[in-house]
């Protein structure tokens, strides 16, 4: 995997950068510095990819940069949002993905790690 593309935007307010990621609209992210952003957007990646792996849907695939370039030129809106903005590929941590949502998935139905009686012989 690439990663997907994130949009980070210099705070014109001067308190945080802003972290979006335009395949996931759902998936946002902010810090008050440039590393703290890209942190912080990774975390979020991996939680939202989590719920997304718990639900029926697969996510959208992560486009490349030259393809979010090419889409850009077709899609005003993507346009808009992509002047200013530095663009960053961020992965997911690696592995904790799968185990955010196999958590989900024990705590929903309650078979990972519970205590059963045992039998005596």
């Amino acid at each position: 995997m690439t990663g997907y593309i994130a949009l980070i935007h210099y705070p014109l307010d001067g308190l945080e950068w802003c972290v979006s990621f335009p395949d996931l609209p759902a998936c946002r992210s902010s810090g008050r510095s440039l590393d703290e952003a890209t942190a912080n957007a990774q975390r979020a990646l991996t939680e939202h990819l989590s719920e997304w792996l718990m639900s029926d849907d697969l996510p959208p695939p992560a486009r490349t940069p030259g393809e979010m370039l090419l889409a850009a030129n077709d899609d005003p809106q993507l346009a808009r949002r992509m002047v200013g903005a530095v663009l960053r590929a961020i992965d997911p941590y690696p592995g904790t993905t799968l185990r955010h949502a196999a958590a989900g998935v024990a705590a929903q139905y309650g078979f990972y790690g519970e205590e059963r009686p045992r039998r005596r012989a």
